[in-house]
């Protein structure tokens, strides 16, 4: 078993029609069938909640289909970790990177597991990319 650790841009796929939605819907069912255990950031329920309540304020979902993708969130198969103990590298990081301390959230956890970093982000990805190999783009995903 191994750890992969995925952001709230992946989390989002899951659930979301979007573009490397079956992408995101493949790394879960092979993270399973491997016995790997995908982790978040606790911080990913409420950015993914959000992205799901933008499209229902947008009307492009009806307000009861956006029920059933918040619970079936709630029901994602993750291992959860917080991530204030995160907070000093993630700052280091995203200080470094230019980047937002959420974003860097996922590239610090991944550094502090040791394990796999995936995410739909690409200019995160792109900053980072060089000295955080662990990081790998959806897209990518083996």
């Amino acid at each position: 078993m191994s750890d992969i650790v995925v952001d709230s841009s992946v989390v989002a796929k899951w659930l979301l029609p979007e573009s490397d939605s079956a992408q995101a819907q493949r790394l879960i069912t092979e993270s399973a069938a491997a016995g790997d255990r995908l982790n978040v950031l606790d911080l990913a329920f409420p950015e993914v909640a959000n992205a799901i309540w933008k499209r229902c304020r947008q009307k492009l979902l009806l307000p009861d289909e956006a029920r059933q993708f918040v619970d079936a969130l709630l029901r994602s198969p993750v291992h959860v970790e917080p991530a204030a103990r995160l907070l000093p590298a993630a700052f280091e990081i995203a200080s470094k990177y230019d980047r937002a301390v959420y974003d860097a959230l996922c590239v610090a956890l991944a550094r502090d597991l040791g394990a796999k970093g995936v995410t739909a982000d690409e200019p995160l990805f792109n900053a980072v990319k060089a000295d955080f190999p662990e990081i790998v783009l959806l897209r990518d995903w083996p």
